[in-house]
């Protein structure tokens, strides 16, 4: 191929290139710009050819640059790489600066000119979107660190300021009104008349205001240019007109809320100079749906505290209210079966029915306390070294009643030297009696139990092995779930046992387990953490 047409095939290529083809001189002036330098910079062939290259470049780098090139061209090299961190400013015909990558080649020709050659690529909107991607990161982690529905408010509207908007309103939604929940804005003067908004109450935006539109459509309202006059023009409340003033946006941009297809509230945000654009707009619609995510969780994790304070105040009142008549019944029934007329046995029979149902009472009275100080971390223990055999044995004492009412045989295997552990004796005691309580419960008349206490690896383990009907292996995960209860019909208590023995075992730092297979028996394991030698002192 001759040579003519080969320079004429990549002076095409080079023409069309959408990077930036620049040539300079010696003197630094452009002697070449092609179409892609065009559309880049802003500046037509005719408006640039002549001028020097530091017309592209912002003015606090030209001395250098001016300096770096010529030291370039002495270093002997044929091309490198422009800018120490492989990304440079350029500046564009109307003066905005942007990010861009660039390299540099020298040509020496026979006459002793040399020539210049830069290509260069525009990494703006590049950089503009790893920013906006590392910002929405950063927003999740902030988002989900937030408690509470009006600390996600906040911090939604300090993320959107300054880094989207000038300014921005947080609108939550009641019924077909809204109220504002929070405010943002960059000058502290106008950010003091946003925050009165909130005394403003409910408010239903009349036809026309970009709310309504929310209301009706779920979809964004942009509003540009003078968004300021249209806003004043479409609003009624005069707070809310007082704040538009002062921010005087020339655009705004008014984004749904939508949480599990419920319109929850809207994001607004506004400009007072210069206008949203398509990105801006994904982005904007990107923090939109992360802050509707967020401020539905929030308003869910209001709920759940409302639900916890009731409960815990419904816990005072079975505390405060219901367990000193319980005690009185319990003293009362049992003074009665001391007196004579309590040797009657159908009459005895029926005081210890009552004496049975308090007791019943006051342990589910106890379990939903218990219950409760779980939930809350303030379940104490008084955890200090104890012989576990000893303890074993103390535990069940009284439960060997129930077990002989049965006729169940209680089999106790004790391994031999064991070490102490770390224990509260009433709490364990407490998580043994609902253990082999609920082994009781489900173990056949004439049958057997065995508590076994050993050592293993994580500790001493105490294991109870009934041979009753066993559980289903669906229904196994959920035994340590509250208030579940197997599928028998004789029920008793809220069924917390399992429940709470677990909690006592994981605040002494041990574990608790169930297996069990239908027809074959349960077996219910706890461990218990060794004392160590000088805590046996």
């Amino acid at each position: 191929m001759p040579d003519h047409i080969t320079h004429d095939i990549l002076a095409e290529i080079v023409e069309v290139a959408a990077d930036a083809v620049i040539c300079i001189d010696a003197t630094q002036r452009i002697t070449f710009f092609n179409a892609g330098a065009q559309a880049i910079f802003g500046y037509t062939r005719n408006e640039i050819i002549g001028q020097r290259i530091e017309t592209l470049i912002p003015q606090r780098f030209r001395a250098n640059h001016a300096r770096q090139v010529e030291e370039f061209g002495r270093s002997g090299v044929k091309s490198r790489r422009m800018g120490e961190r492989k990304e440079i400013a350029a500046l564009r015909k109307g003066g905005q600066e942007f990010a861009a990558e660039a390299a540099i080649s020298q040509v020496h020709h026979d006459d002793g000119s040399t020539i210049y050659a830069v290509v260069l690529r525009d990494i703006s909107a590049r950089k503009r979107f790893e920013q906006r991607e590392s910002f929405l990161a950063e927003a999740g982690e902030k988002l989900a660190a937030a408690f509470g529905s009006t600390e996600t408010l906040t911090q939604v509207a300090r993320l959107a300021v300054p880094t989207i908007a000038d300014g921005c309103i947080l609108e939550n939604r009641t019924g077909n009104g809204f109220h504002v929940g929070a405010t943002a804005h960059v000058n502290a003067v106008v950010e003091a008349l946003l925050d009165e908004l909130s005394d403003a109450g409910l408010r239903s935006p009349p036809q026309g205001h970009p709310l309504i539109e929310i209301l009706e459509r779920r979809a964004a309202v942009l509003i540009q240019p003078n968004a300021a006059a249209t806003l004043v023009e479409k609003s009624r409340v005069p707070s809310y007109r007082a704040a538009v003033r002062a921010m005087n946006p020339r655009a705004a941009l008014f984004l749904p809320l939508v949480a599990r297809e419920q319109l929850i509230g809207a994001l607004c945000l506004f400009r007072a100079n210069g206008t949203f654009d398509s990105e801006d707009l994904t982005f904007a619609e990107d923090l939109a749906r992360l802050t509707a995510l967020a401020l539905d969780n929030a308003r869910l994790h209001d709920t759940v505290r409302a639900s916890l304070r009731a409960r815990d105040e419904m816990v005072g009142v079975v505390s405060h209210d219901l367990r000193n008549p319980v005690a009185a019944v319990k003293m009362l029934s049992m003074s009665l079966l001391k007196e004579p007329a309590a040797q009657d046995p159908d009459a005895r029979e029926k005081i210890d029915l009552v004496c049975q149902a308090a007791d019943q009472m006051d342990a589910l009275i106890r379990d939903l306390l218990d219950v409760n100080r779980l939930d809350a971390g303030r379940l104490a223990i008084a955890a200090h070294p104890v012989d576990p055999a000893t303890l074993l044995l103390e535990s069940l004492q009284t439960l060997r009643p129930l077990v002989e009412a049965r006729g169940i045989d209680l089999d106790l295997q004790i391994e031999t030297d064991l070490p102490k552990v770390m224990a509260d004796p009433e709490r364990i005691q407490q998580t043994l009696s609902n253990l082999v309580g609920n082994a009781i419960k489900f173990s056949p008349n004439g049958s057997k139990i065995a508590v076994v206490i050993r050592r293993d690896a994580e500790g001493v383990v105490i294991s109870v092995v009934d041979n009753g009907k066993g559980i289903a292996p669906d229904q196994l995960p959920r035994v340590f779930d509250r208030y579940w209860q197997s599928s028998r019909t004789d029920r008793q208590g809220a069924g917390l046992g399992l429940a709470i023995a677990k909690g006592i075992v994981e605040t002494h730092g041990g574990r608790i387990w169930i297996e069990s297979k239908p027809g074959e028996g349960t077996t219910a394991s706890f461990t218990l953490r060794e004392a160590d030698d000088q805590q046996s002192d």
